[in-house]
């Protein structure tokens, strides 16, 4: 199982055959939150079972917060003013889209552990099978991403990737694992051109231009408020009627 915090900005490539049906469907709300489907452009109130299809667009109010399921079991829960899209649904993958604020993202009941799930901004992606994390996408489009169990692969998301190719840096390769922060040299002095494997106890931040640190942190340190809601709301999962 893996933890992850992420204030992100990223995008990632899938091969996932495009749902035509219901991929996901709302499953708690607190406060209020909306829907916009298409290019309508106008928001529909969310409820409790409400059904959502591949390009929905999730956006949470002020003090509210929104959980949604996936049909493969991917469970994820947007913070206060805060916009996810459903990009891809299929059978071996899924992605969306954190186009503004912050989400906790719980794979740990999956009825099948083959498919992986991206979650997307302009700067990074996180790339998971089977953990949790929690993802912020800031203004300036800088990411951090911080892994409290197991591991996530992250890398550089479509927009930094078209931007290295014509500074003909090719970002390619499997993840690369992270011993630990001493091993980066120096903060934001290298640029996330390949996937980097974050493990528990690690953050990694990586800027709009692509620059990226890492660093530890106290996994039993204090958590905010946002965590503690979703690790309380993950012990609930499959209790709540």
């Amino acid at each position: 199982m893996l933890v992850l915090v992420m204030f992100l900005c990223a995008v990632a490539f899938s091969t996932a055959v495009m749902a035509t049906g219901p991929v996901a469907r709302v499953t708690f709300i607190e406060g209020q939150a909306n829907m916009i489907r298409g290019d309508a452009g106008q928001g529909r109130q969310l409820k409790v079972n409400l059904p959502l299809q591949v390009g929905d667009r999730i956006q949470s109010a002020e003090e509210s917060m929104v959980e949604i399921t996936y049909k493969n079991g991917e469970i994820a829960r947007l913070a206060e003013m805060s916009s996810l899209t459903i990009d891809e649904s299929g059978e071996t993958a899924v992605k969306s889209s954190l186009v503004a604020g912050r989400v906790w993202v719980n794979m740990k009941k999956l009825t099948s552990t083959k498919r992986q799930f991206d979650m997307e901004s302009p700067t990074a992606v996180a790339s998971i099978r089977g953990t949790v994390y929690d993802m912020c996408a800031a203004q300036d489009s800088s990411v951090d991403v911080s892994v409290f169990d197991g591991k996530v692969a992250v890398g550089p998301s479509k927009n930094l990737n078209d931007r290295l190719k014509k500074e003909n840096k090719m970002p390619s390769g499997e993840p690369q694992e992270v011993p630990g922060p001493d091993e980066v040299p120096g903060p934001y002095e290298v640029t996330l051109e390949q996937w980097q494997m974050i493990v528990a106890g690690q953050q990694i931040s990586v800027r709009a231009d692509g620059k990226y640190a890492t660093k530890s942190f106290d996994l039993k340190g204090e958590a905010d408020s946002f965590v503690q809601k979703n690790r309380l709301l993950d012990s609930q999962t499959g209790k709540r009627k």
